[in-house]
């Protein structure tokens, strides 16, 4: 696709490729000149410490986590629940 810049050096792009006004990108410029626009999502500061790499690394070994769903209602379930499982470990 063959863009030409504005005298503002702006470009437009086209609805086909999914970016609507507003949204956030992320602006690469390649080593050897290519310039690539990444769509992204700003996460909020206080969702950060989910995208660390021990988060990320817990959240995928609950996913495999074999002992079953339990819904807990009250506090003393959850006491129940994480002394059990303290004690599994």
């Amino acid at each position: 696709m063959l863009l030409q810049t504005d005298a503002r050096r702006r470009i437009t792009l086209p609805p086909s490729v999914g970016i609507k006004p507003g949204d956030a990108i992320d602006l690469e410029i390649l080593d050897d000149g290519r310039i690539m626009l990444i769509p992204v999502e700003a996460v909020p500061k206080h969702q950060l410490w989910a995208w660390t790499i021990e988060a990320k690394q817990a959240i995928s070994a609950s996913l495999t986590d074999p002992r079953p769903s339990i819904e807990v209602t009250t506090s003393k379930q959850a006491a129940d629940v994480a002394k059990r499982w303290a004690d599994e470990g």
